[in-house]
């Protein structure tokens, strides 16, 4: 039988050194989804919200006054004592992580004066909220005056204009477990361009009176997010490495310059023997040729 090509002692720095070398080699890492390492922030609905806002003082005023001689009449659940309107009901929703959202009121106002030539409806509520800063959005319909004047009675109506602008920097936000409250006190208004282009009776910027809410909702539960985390590889390789640790912690992995040492050795051990026997087997080849002596 043919023996091996390296002798065994050299068979056996091989495979010494390959396992040296595999324990030296550091366990691999790969990714997985961790599900309870974070959640994202839960979206809430609005379920109930109030209003309560005076519009405006001056124009309260101006239309019970003498002059205009007229009246205001709250319809569709929106209800007035002096000073302010309130408006209930409200539904919608909010996102806590973002500060962003929006409440929808049923009902409205309609204003009246002059013997019927002055007629504006303000209606269907709408709070924008947004971090810091929101608007609020109404349904505007009514008779110009210079409509009005010329006795054309038609009505014209804008839906969802940004009427003021509202200063939300002291909204309180508060989630406690899946229910949500929001309130703001006296937070200023002010009119925007669409609202006098639309309104038209103030200059933009004008000061509207302060108006405060509440709201109360339900949020969703947090949705968890997958996030990697480390798997130690289980090789032989690993395993090893990992029982090769000692009690203080340090690793069992070989140092660099022994892993090169190593190699050496086990490079010079093959390549001697490799020669030895190259040497060895001419010998015998050249015996073989000169055949026994006479």
């Amino acid at each position: 039988m043919r023996s091996s090509l390296l002798p065994r002692a050299s068979l056996g720095a091989l495979a010494a050194a390959s396992i040296l070398l595999g324990i030296a080699a550091p366990a691999s890492a790969v990714g997985g989804p961790d599900p309870a390492a974070a959640s994202s922030p839960p979206a809430c609905d609005i379920t109930d919200a109030t209003i309560t806002w005076g519009f405006k003082e001056s124009f309260r005023s101006y239309i019970s006054g003498s002059i205009a001689k007229g009246a205001w009449e709250p319809f569709g659940g929106v209800g007035y004592e002096t000073p302010a309107f309130t408006w209930t009901g409200g539904t919608g929703s909010y996102d806590p992580a973002t500060g962003a959202g929006s409440i929808a009121f049923p009902g409205g106002i309609r204003f009246t004066g002059h013997g019927g030539l002055l007629d504006s409806t303000v209606q269907n509520a709408t709070l924008e909220l947004a971090p810091a800063a929101g608007r609020v959005l109404v349904d505007l319909a009514g008779v110009s005056m210079e409509s009005a004047l010329a006795g054309d009675d038609t009505v014209v109506t804008t839906p969802q204009v940004p009427l003021v602008t509202l200063d939300l920097a002291g909204l309180e936000s508060t989630v406690s477990g899946d229910a949500l409250t929001l309130a703001a006190t006296d937070a200023a208004t002010a009119i925007t361009d669409e609202g006098y282009a639309a309104f038209g009776n103030y200059e933009t910027g004008t000061a509207f009176d302060p108006l405060s809410f509440t709201a109360s909702g339900v949020c969703a539960a947090a949705t968890p997010t997958a996030e990697p985390s480390p798997v130690v590889d289980a090789s032989p390789a690993a395993d090893a490495a990992e029982a090769g640790d000692d009690e203080s912690g340090s690793s069992g992995a070989l140092p660099v310059a022994l892993i090169a040492a190593i190699g050496g050795a086990l490079v010079a051990t093959v390549g001697g023997t490799t020669a030895a026997i190259v040497a060895a087997r001419r010998k015998r080849r050249e015996a073989s040729a000169d055949g026994p002596s006479a």
